[in-house]
């Protein structure tokens, strides 16, 4: 159910650079290409893990949603029953049979 691996400390260090690589000064417009293609990929793929989160907690709620749908048909039945014999167990002791 799910698919996301899980953050850990270390992945989460591994993805951020330190912050004095961050600090750094970049004028080549060759490396602003390449910095800004791969935060762009590390965008994306932040992305790509919410769009399957999201599609995941849908098919939850979708199934949530059936179960409950079902258990609503299965209480009303249960309820008609019980005044169906409520109905009968009154109509009993009307006519003056014992109710037992």
């Amino acid at each position: 159910m799910n698919d996301t691996a899980k953050t850990t400390p270390d992945t989460v260090t591994a993805e951020r650079p330190a912050p004095q690589a961050e600090r750094r000064t970049v004028s080549d417009p060759r490396d602003v290409a390449t910095l800004v293609m791969s935060r762009m990929s590390v965008v994306n793929a932040k992305k790509d893990e919410l769009t399957i989160a999201i599609k995941g907690l849908s098919d939850v709620t979708q199934q949530l949603a059936h179960a409950y749908a079902e258990q609503m048909k299965v209480i009303e039945k249960l309820v008609k029953r019980v005044k169906a014999l409520e109905a009968a167990d009154a109509a009993r002791g009307l006519n003056g049979s014992k109710p037992s």
